[in-house]
C-alpha cells in the first residue's frame, strides 16, 4: 500500500467499499489503514483474493512484483470479480488474465497499463498493448497508462497533442485514415 494504492484505497473506502490491502511492512491480522481499510502483509494475498469483488493493482514493475498475479491467484478470485490494473502490466501474468477473461472466469477488467511499451513516439503508433487481443473482449476497458493523468502537465500536453493530431488527420484524410484507430483485424 504505497502512495498510489493509499489514495485509491481512501477513495474506495469513502465510496463505502470494504478495502483489503497488502503492504510490505504490515503485520499479520490486518492492521487498520484508516476507516474501512484493512492492511495485511503480502503473504496474506492468497487468503484475501477469494473475498475480493475487485482487485485493484497499483504496484510498480519490479523484479519483486513481476508476475505476482498469475493463473493461480486469478483462479482464487470470485467469478464476479473485476480486475483493475493502474500500476504496471507485468505485475499480472498477461496470458493468465486474458485466458480468465476470455473463458468468463472473471467478470471484467479495466487495464490502464500495457505489457508492450513503445520506446519512441513513432513506435507508439504501431505498438500493440499486449500479445493478446484484449480489445476484442466485451468486458475489458483499455487505456494506455493515462487514466490517472488528469491535471499532470506533461501528460495533459501529450494528450492534447495526440487529440489534435487525430482531429487534424480526420479532417484532412477522413475518419477511416485517422491515426490511433483501433483495428480489430490487426489487434491494436
Amino acid at each position: 500500500l504505497g502512495g498510489v494504492g493509499s489514495r485509491v484505497a481512501a477513495v474506495c473506502a469513502a465510496l463505502g467499499m470494504a478495502v483489503l490491502a497488502t503492504k510490505r511492512s504490515a503485520r499479520l491480522g490486518g492492521e487498520g489503514g484508516g476507516s474501512g481499510i484493512e492492511v495485511h502483509p503480502p503473504g496474506a494475498l492468497r487468503e484475501l483474493l477469494p473475498r475480493a469483488d475487485a482487485l485493484l493493482v497499483c504496484l510498480p514493475g519490479t523484479e519483486e512484483t513481476r508476475g505476482l498475479i498469475g493463473a493461480e491467484e486469478l483462479a482464487l478470485l470470485p467469478r464476479h470479480a473485476v480486475v483493475v490494473n493502474v500500476g504496471r502490466g507485468a505485475v499480472i501474468d498477461e496470458h493468465a488474465l486474458y485466458a480468465a477473461l476470455r473463458e468468463g472466469r472473471l467478470h471484467g477488467a479495466g487495464l490502464d497499463v500495457w505489457w508492450s511499451y513503445p520506446a519512441t513516439y513513432e513506435e507508439a503508433l504501431c505498438t500493440p498493448p499486449s500479445a493478446f487481443p484484449y480489445g476484442e473482449l466485451d468486458r475489458v476497458v483499455l487505456s494506455p497508462h493515462r487514466g490517472g493523468g488528469i491535471g499532470v502537465a506533461d501528460l495533459e500536453l501529450a494528450r492534447m497533442r495526440r487529440i489534435g493530431e487525430m482531429l487534424s488527420a480526420a479532417g484532412r484524410d477522413g475518419v477511416e485514415r485517422m491515426p490511433h484507430r483501433w483495428d480489430f483485424g490487426l489487434g491494436y
